[in-house]
């Protein structure tokens, strides 16, 4: 009898075979038993091993698991920076570019519409007269005696009589008028769709809010009255030739006594 048997199914077997036969010796049945413990012995070391290296995978993948999950919070928070960067630099964009659009249609001074934005208004009321739509009247304002104000007080107090006279000028109009600074003390107003009636009442208006609000200057107030002229589109005429003729009216004003309205 082998006390060395193939496997540990056919030394279980001669273990069994020699514990039943009497005639057993017992340096055989020690041979064979202990042949039996030294391969649950290894066995054991072997589970042992599996155990070890079972424990050492989980932890292995326990710290990749968190590492994983460090690492998807740190891209999240880089994520979460970028994003936060990106809607700061649209918000820039669109407030740089809202700032670009009113520059080119506004004066900086008064906030009203400057010069150019006036004159592509003008042309598109020109174009749709010349389909046939409404046609539309033009007013040119300006302050009285501005040089005055200058040379008493300033070009800064002048800046801000300017000022004045704009606030007060675009409150009295219809919500489609419009209403800009054309330059140095002067004023356009454009009336959409309207005929001189419509412009001479919103003018009437504008000098009596102007009496009603004088402009104040260091605790003194001080009545700023303005000049008109006045004159509606006529077929067939460009823009130049219609500013040409208002100009004209205005200049008449001036001349003839100012804080008055001339028509044409």
């Amino acid at each position: 009898m082998s006390t060395q048997p193939d496997s540990r199914e056919g030394l279980e077997r001669d273990v069994e075979a020699a514990l039943a036969d009497p005639a057993t010796s017992a340096p055989v049945l020690q041979a064979l038993l202990g042949g039996l413990y030294d391969g649950y012995r290894e066995r054991g070391a072997m589970m042992a091993r599996l155990m070890r290296i079972a424990d050492q995978y989980q932890l292995a993948e326990r710290e990749r698991g968190q590492t994983f999950a460090q690492r998807y919070e740190r891209q999240l928070r880089q994520l979460e920076k970028i994003v936060r960067i990106s809607d700061q630099y649209q918000h820039m964009l669109r407030e740089l570019n809202n700032e670009l659009q009113r520059t080119a249609s506004h004066d900086l001074l008064t906030g009203l519409y400057n010069r150019r934005y006036l004159f592509d208004r003008l042309t598109a009321e020109q174009a749709k007269a010349a389909r046939g739509q409404d046609s539309f009247a033009v007013a040119m304002a300006d302050i009285d005696f501005f040089k005055q104000i200058n040379d008493r007080f300033g070009h800064d107090v002048g800046d801000a009589a300017l000022c004045h006279v704009a606030s007060v000028m675009a409150g009295p109009l219809r919500e489609y008028d419009l209403c800009g600074r054309w330059g140095g003390e002067e004023f356009l107003l454009l009336f959409p769709g309207g005929d001189m009636a419509a412009a001479e009442r919103a003018i009437v208006r504008i000098r009596e809010q102007l009496r009603a609000e004088p402009f104040v200057h260091d605790g003194e107030s001080c009545t700023l009255t303005l000049s008109f002229g006045c004159t509606a589109y006529r077929e067939g005429e460009t823009i130049t030739e219609t500013l040409k003729r208002v100009d004209e009216a205005l200049y008449r004003a001036k001349s003839t006594g100012r804080d008055r309205l001339e028509r044409v």
